[in-house]
């Protein structure tokens, strides 16, 4: 192809062919690699021409972003580098700083780059890869990518960012443990009325509200102190229990999962009470039944734990959030939530890493 009145075009498509006869000579010495023993002669003589030819490479870049440091395809082949190792450091320490020089090449305040593949490869993989699968981890990688931001107002980039995350950890949709604590943080601090330009005021309240829902439960607060009425109308109060543990357990009688996971429960349960003192007892919450559907419940199943049902639901309102049933908390001696989001067969083993680490 030849190019015209037009340096970008020039450069995109004269790179183009260079990492094509790049990947050409570069694949062969990788696959060779995978055949030799490292440390031996063969393997130090082809890992020293395929070091020479990534030099190489690195060379020829510097050198067109040298003589052309002002043109858009610069700004977005720069973007696209990866920051070098520093094999010098620890394994850890390595990743740790790979991630905060991931973002160092590229220039937030030419928003052409979100026209092109680089922000979104590079997005994916600093939370799906750089980044633990923890909310505490998610939210600083956030914050710090927001930091290095020009502008947060009317900024494409800000908008695009924090959706990103917004929608990838949103709760239902992924499987990490307290994705609450990832919204509840975003709708805080970032889908406000004075941040979320892109969105209108009813958006913005109806987010706020199920966020303040969701803020009483995260993982590593004090589990809220449910007061409701049992089956026999008297009040019975989650920290009446005395066991160590405690397992929070919301359901609904007609929920088929809760259909299936009650009766494992009831078999844990039993083996609970035979130990001496127990270690665990449960506090069962009905949600949106009827009185003698959850009566009816309780005794076909034999759930001869605690359980409490409050028609009108204010007892649990803003207390223990629930996205689907069967939702099963597990609070720990000092009484704050240490997990939850649980399916009933991890729960032993839940408490069992909590006895380890206290």
């Amino acid at each position: 192809m030849q190019i015209e009145g037009s340096v970008d075009n020039q450069l995109l498509y004269d790179n183009l062919r260079y990492e094509t006869t790049y990947q050409a000579a570069l694949s062969p010495l990788s696959q060779q690699l995978k055949t030799l023993t490292e440390g031996t002669p063969e393997y130090t003589t082809v890992e020293k021409q395929r070091q020479q030819l990534i030099a190489d490479r690195k060379s020829y870049l510097d050198e067109v972003f040298a003589t052309y440091p002002t043109s858009f395809f610069v700004k977005f082949k720069q973007a696209g580098q990866n920051p070098e190792l520093r094999r010098e450091l620890p394994n850890d320490a390595q990743v740790t700083a790979y991630r905060m020089e991931f973002w160092d090449n590229v220039d937030f305040s030419d928003e052409r780059l979100m026209n092109t593949p680089v922000i979104f490869n590079k997005i994916k993989r600093y939370f799906e890869e750089l980044t633990p699968q923890q909310p505490d981890s998610i939210i600083l990688s956030l914050e710090r990518l927001v930091e290095r931001l020009p502008t947060l107002e009317n900024s494409e980039y800000y908008k695009y960012f924090v959706n990103y995350v917004a929608l990838n950890y949103e709760p239902t949709k992924t499987t990490l443990m307290d994705s609450e604590a990832v919204f509840v943080h975003m709708v805080q601090n970032h889908f406000t009325y004075e941040r979320a330009f892109w969105s209108d005021s009813t958006n913005v309240y109806a987010l706020q509200l199920r966020a303040d829902e969701m803020a009483n439960s995260l993982v590593g607060q004090p589990g809220p102190n449910v007061k409701a009425r049992d089956e026999k109308g008297q009040e019975q109060s989650i920290y009446d229990l005395k066991a160590p543990y405690i397992v929070v357990y919301l359901y609904n009688p007609d929920c088929e999962h809760c259909q299936e996971q009650s009766p494992v429960l009831v078999d844990l349960y039993r083996g609970w009470q035979q130990q001496t003192p127990a270690l665990v007892d449960v506090y069962a919450i009905a949600i949106d039944t009827e009185d003698a559907l959850w009566k009816d419940y309780i005794s076909k199943t034999g759930m001869r734990w605690t359980n409490v049902f409050d028609p009108s639901n204010k007892a649990i309102y803003k207390t223990y959030y629930v996205n689907v049933t069967p939702e099963v908390y597990l609070l720990g001696p000092d009484r704050k939530i240490i997990a939850k989001n649980l399916n009933v067969s991890q729960i032993n083993d839940v408490i069992a890493r909590d006895q380890q680490k206290r």
